[in-house]
Parts: C-alpha cells; sequence; structure tokens
C-alpha cells in the first residue's frame, strides 16, 4: 500500500485541519530557511512543494520519490509555475538508495523519510555519498509516537541524533509543531562507532524532558475538559428523565 503523502494540499490548506496546515507550513518553510549552497536534493519530495518553494528562490532542486502519483501530481503543479521556476526543478521517480549518479549537492533534504526506514543507514550511506564535502543535511520527522502503518520506528532526540552521528555532525536539533527538526553537516569520513557525550546526551534528555511534560500537561487539560462535558451532559440527561418523569 503506498502512502499517498498530501503534503501540497496540507501546505495550501486543502486537506487537513488548520492546526495540521500551519505544522505543515512551519516546517517546510523551516527547511528552507536552513538550506545552504545552490544545488539540493529533496528526497522522499512527494507533492513537491518544498522543492517548488526553494526553486522560486533560485535554488536548483532535483525532487526524488517512489511514488509516481506523487510525482505525477508535482509535475503538474511545478507546470503552473513561472519558466524560470520550472527549469530549476527535476522530478524523477525513484528508489534513493539504488540511485547511481555521480552528481553531488550542497544540502539533502529528507522531510518525514527516515521514520520509513527500518534500517536507516541504508540511506544515510547513500545520502552521505551524494553531498558535497561538509555539505548539509536536513531532517525533520514526526516527534515521539505517530500512529502511522508505514512508521518503522518512533524517533526522539536522542535516537535521532545517534542514528545520524556516524555519518554526519549535529549541528541544530529543534522541535516545532509535533515535527523534530536536525540540520547536520556531512563528515569527512563516516565513524561507524561513534558514541555521544556526556553534555550531548544531557541536552537530548532535557529536549525530550521539556517536550513531552508539555505534551502530557496537554493531555491532561484535554481530559479534564472532557470530564466536564461528560458530567454536564450526564446531568442533561438526569434532569430530562426527572422532567418526564413529572410530565409522565
Amino acid at each position: 500500500m503506498a502512502n499517498h503523502d498530501r503534503v501540497s494540499e496540507r501546505y495550501y490548506g486543502e486537506i487537513n485541519s488548520e492546526d495540521s496546515h500551519e505544522a505543515t507550513r512551519t516546517r517546510i518553510h523551516w527547511m528552507c530557511r536552513e538550506a545552504t549552497g545552490k544545488r539540493i536534493l529533496d528526497v522522499g519530495c512527494s507533492q513537491g512543494i518544498t522543492s517548488i518553494l526553494l526553486a522560486r528562490e533560485g535554488f536548483r532542486v532535483t525532487g526524488v520519490d517512489l511514488e509516481e502519483e506523487s510525482i505525477r501530481y508535482a509535475q503538474v503543479e511545478l507546470a503552473k509555475e513561472s519558466k524560470p521556476v520550472r527549469n530549476n526543478v527535476d522530478f524523477r521517480m525513484l528508489d534513493i538508495t539504488q540511485w547511481k549518479v555521480k552528481t553531488t549537492y550542497d544540502t539533502v533534504l529528507l522531510g518525514e523519510v527516515l521514520e520509513h526506514f527500518a534500517h536507516p543507514e541504508t540511506l544515510l550511506l547513500q545520502v552521505h555519498r551524494l553531498l558535497q564535502e561538509e555539505g548539509t543535511l536536513i531532517v525533520t520527522v514526526p516527534y515521539g509516537y505517530h500512529p502511522f502503518y508505514d512508521h518503522k520506528q518512533t524517533l526522539y532526540a536522542g535516537n535521532l541524533a545517534m542514528c545520524l552521528m556516524p555519518y554526519f555532525e549535529v549541528l541544530k536539533l529543534e522541535v516545532h509543531h509535533k515535527y523534530l527538526c536536525c540540520v547536520a553537516r556531512k563528515r569527512r569520513k563516516t565513524q561507524l562507532h561513534m558514541s555521544p557525550t556526556l553534555k550531548q546526551v544531557t541536552e537530548w534528555m532535557q529536549m525530550d524532558h521539556v517536550h513531552f511534560a508539555e505534551v502530557e500537561q496537554n493531555h491532561l487539560r484535554l481530559m479534564k475538559q472532557r470530564k466536564k462535558a461528560l458530567d454536564q451532559a450526564v446531568e442533561q440527561v438526569k434532569r430530562l428523565r426527572r422532567q418526564e418523569n413529572v410530565e409522565g
């Protein structure tokens, strides 16, 4: 079963909730701001919105995805753009892990991709090869548990950073809405048995603590609101029944 990601439609507010629209825009705009250089590889480009936004700013973007339907949608959307923008984007349907191209890129984007890999090292080794020396990797993933059938792993600050560390130096790790957002730099050589420092582990634990304390507080607030609404509904039913008994 295909994933049928509809990120462009969410970006433009055509599907899902207003909160989802805002979260999608925030994540995509953050990725665009973090891009460096001029040549960008957008892995898992889906319906192509990030590639097109960067192309409007003069970046040369190659967008790749496994899903034919997504690439067709992206190409239709690109056809609506002006010629200079169209000339800046090349959408391709392919498996990034099998791509033998010798071209290298200044920035690689992995927007909502890594969580779909049970063996992320396969992808990360390929991305490492495709990046220029000291090139930029930009990653976003759902922060914590997100119930979707094709998510192979749940990512938090620590295990995301440690997943990337053998191949990339983590420069920035932030949370935007429900997304964990990371900027990293290509290492000259991979270091497969690298261990984090105590300072790094402490920072990741603190990030998780702050975020999930907020999540728990929001859940508690929501539970109280639901309990109040339920209590009010029960009281209303009781009043109606008393009224019926009086009238009967």
